[in-house]
């Protein structure tokens, strides 16, 4: 095997069994032979440089946002620990676990609720290093650059949800399973099956992914073999059989150990296999979120149209230099987009799934412009990149310090207000001014129990749906929802005395009518929405004696 010459001139290198799909030409800049010494110590730097800035990024202000309603219900479950028993509507245990462990350790709060998510969303920077034979060490080096300062990847790094997690192990079994492709390992079925569980110990739209990467395995498999060519099938068999039998063993041990809590709940093993599905599946008719069918595509372009630009290079890349790893990194992208556009459910964090394949592929698109470096169309294609490479930080900038909890941000989805902060930060003040335990009543209709459990769950409360008739409140603080009261106001008059606050703030968007190419671009440059935005009051009542004692 031979190298390039210092003049760019390709030379022929032999993958040899396993380790690509034939023999021909490739640019040394392109795949890298594994040895020792084409490991620099300047890479390995740049690597711990770009992983250091992830987590800086990450922990800056963590801690500040007002908690969305779905982190809120994951601090309290994993504080509380009863996220820990499966159940479907707040996904997989594995992260309840991980917070609860950031509890025991730093303590329960707001900053440590997100510590998790945080250190998930930055392990995620190091993972493309194990895939520069892959995608080379440009493409690799650019595809953990977009991971780590992109807007959607650092905002869900800092957002108490299981979406970070899963999209981290997935990227882990992206590293196993193409790397398998390439050269297989006797280590690879069982890092594989490991963390195939634990996917599904997050979530449950795991099933998406194995569908996902299922249907373009599976055709390739029978295809290959009807030709007389099982290249795919010679991979597997090559490992022996006792590889894969730890494979199953990986998967049915880390599947078992974290849906049965440990062992101390047999009837979440069944749970974890039917339940998740059936009941995900039930909900397609809800349609939460309400957002259409081009959503993910939407946002994908007013986020992340820099990776796009790129991923088209790469997808030049593929044709050019086609392999089972680099089309499969297509057919994940095409799928990923497909089956989340199809589902009813539609919210920005679920943009993460597309977007990671979608990344890779940009890696490759980069890779190949810096392979081509001489030629001026590459130069311009590198020169359009850097430039595209500056609204990825105006957009991360705008999303995650200017405006994290603003509904005009795509990426915000039904936001709590920042006006709950101060709400919090009062009743938390009278209660430590009581003399005695303070007792605050939350109206839970219209679903507003959370962030208030979060949030007061080291007080003295209570959650009734004061929009029942009947329904009477008690206590030293009450937290009411408009239609409570309004139904309330003429006996809260006499004791409490109350003001209004915003508890939820949203952008129902009018694709439609209000959307035109004017109109997107005064958003694309300062975040102007081309339709109102709305929100959902509360009001928060006091005690007239005890704010007379205070």
């Amino acid at each position: 095997m031979t190298r390039a010459d210092k003049k760019g001139r390709a030379s022929h290198i032999d993958c040899g069994p396993g380790r690509g799909d034939r023999t021909e030409p490739i640019p040394w800049a392109i795949v890298t032979p594994r040895r020792s010494a084409d490991r620099p110590r300047a890479e390995l730097g740049l690597y711990a440089g770009l992983v250091a800035l992830a987590l800086v990024l990450r922990l800056i202000d963590l801690g500040d946002r007002p908690f969305h309603h779905d982190e809120s219900q994951d601090a309290y479950f994993s504080f509380t620990r009863d996220g820990f028993e499966y159940n479907p509507l707040l996904h997989g245990p594995l992260r309840f676990y991980l917070t609860a462990a950031m509890f025991g350790i730093f303590g329960d709060g707001d900053f440590t609720a997100r510590l998790a998510p945080a250190l998930m969303g930055t392990a995620m920077i190091a993972l493309p290093w194990f895939l520069r034979d892959q995608l080379g060490r440009v493409g690799a080096f650019v595809a953990a650059a977009f991971l780590a300062v992109g807007p959607s990847y650092l905002y869900f790094s800092r957002f108490a949800r299981e979406d970070i997690y899963i999209a981290c192990i997935t990227l882990g079994l992206f590293v196993v399973v193409l790397r398998f492709l390439d050269d297989p390992r006797r280590w690879h079925p069982a890092a594989a099956g490991a963390l195939l569980a634990a996917s599904f110990a997050t979530k449950e739209s795991t099933f998406i992914t194995v569908f996902a990467a299922g249907t373009f395995l599976g055709p390739l498999a029978l295809i290959e073999w009807r030709r007389g060519d099982p290249r795919l099938w010679r991979r597997v068999t090559r490992l022996g059989g006792r590889a894969w039998l730890w494979g199953a063993a990986a998967f049915a041990g880390v599947f078992a150990l974290l849906f049965t809590v440990f062992f101390t709940y047999p009837s979440g093993l069944w749970a974890g296999i039917y339940d998740g599905l059936d009941y995900w599946l039930g909900q397609q008719p809800v349609a939460r979120g309400g957002e259409p069918a081009g959503f993910y595509a939407f946002l994908l372009f007013g986020m992340e149209w820099p990776v796009l630009l790129l991923a088209a290079a790469g997808v030049v890349a593929v044709v050019r230099r086609p392999s089972t790893g680099r089309w499969l990194i297509v057919w994940m992208f095409g799928m990923s987009l497909a089956v989340y556009s199809w589902a009813s459910e539609k919210f920005a964090w679920l943009v993460l799934h597309p977007l990671l394949p979608l990344i890779l592929l940009a890696g490759l698109g980069a890779q190949l412009l810096w392979s081509r470096r001489e030629a001026w169309a590459a130069r311009a294609g590198i020169a359009v990149a850097l430039l595209a490479a500056l609204y990825t930080g105006y957009a991360s900038y705008r999303t995650n310090v200017t405006s994290p909890a603003d509904p005009r941000e795509l990426l915000v989805s039904t936001q709590s207000s920042t006006d709950v902060l101060g709400v919090r930060d009062d009743v938390r003040a009278l209660a430590r001014r009581s003399e005695r335990p303070l007792e605050v009543t939350v109206d839970s209709a219209e679903g507003a129990t959370f962030p208030w459990a979060w949030y007061f769950r080291d007080l003295s409360a209570g959650y009734l749906d004061l929009q029942q008739p009947g329904a009477q409140p008690s206590g030293d603080v009450l937290i009411l929802t408009d239609a409570a009261r309004a139904r309330l106001a003429p006996e809260l008059a006499a004791g409490y005395e109350g003001r209004r606050f915003d508890l939820r703030v949203w952008w129902v968007k009018d694709y439609d009518k209000a959307l035109s190419p004017g109109t997107w671009a005064r958003y694309l440059a300062d975040r102007e929405p081309w339709n109102p935005t709305g929100g959902m009051p509360e009001w928060l009542y006091v005690r007239r004696d005890l704010i007379g004692s205070a």
